[in-house]
């Protein structure tokens, strides 16, 4: 994790924690006010929340009052994967008003055709360049770039709807590119509500 608290993902990504509400005491807050109860021993509230989350059918509103807000660097097709997950909110930087950076992801491991994708991006950004510079508009010259291009964009999402995010991007039959975003955040969801995401490892992904 670099000073500014960016954590690294892939070759040229990361996840940073810009700010967040609540936490593990949200979800107290939002359990206990439904029976005006109050913890009568020490662990009383982190059983609370294990067995809410282990409860069927969940009781998940009381999870999204703690709110979370991520800048994120990926490419563009983990973005349009991201951004349909939609219990969310979203602002993108735009390639309408801003020039691309010559950034693009470039996967691990010595595969086949592999110079002849960096060649096909290189050769992308300079048609991309040459139409700005021959008077194209950017959101008409931006067409000539692939979904490897690198975005960012600023991710706002309580709790619950987090949670739903993790457990679908763990799962071994998500893209390999987005489950590397999905384990960052999940460290970072450990530090900021420990009980919470205990209990979503065990009950939920099993770990």
């Amino acid at each position: 994790m670099d000073p500014s608290g960016r954590r690294p993902v892939l070759d040229k990504g990361w996840v940073q924690l810009e700010a967040y509400m609540g936490g593990d005491a949200a979800v107290i807050r939002g359990a206990r006010i439904c029976y005006q109860s109050t913890a009568r021993t020490p662990d009383a509230d982190e059983r609370l929340i294990r067995r809410l989350m282990a409860s069927e059918p969940k009781h998940n509103t009381v999870f999204e009052h703690a709110v979370f807000r991520f800048g994120i660097k990926c490419p563009l097709f983990v973005a349009r994967q991201w951004m349909r997950h939609r219990i969310a909110s979203y602002n993108e930087r735009s390639l309408r008003y801003c020039i691309a950076d010559r950034e693009y992801y470039v996967p691990e491991g010595d595969l086949s055709q592999k110079d002849a994708y960096i060649e096909h991006m290189e050769a992308s950004f300079d048609l991309y360049e040459q139409l700005i510079e021959a008077g194209w508009k950017r959101e008409r010259a931006r067409g000539v770039l692939g979904t490897a291009v690198y975005t960012e964009f600023i991710w706002t999402v309580n709790a619950w709807s987090l949670m739903n995010w993790l457990q679908k991007r763990l799962d071994p039959g998500a893209q390999w590119e987005h489950g590397q975003y999905a384990k960052a955040i999940l460290e970072i969801f450990s530090e900021i509500m420990p009980v919470t995401a205990s209990a979503f490892k065990e009950s939920v992904l099993k770990l």
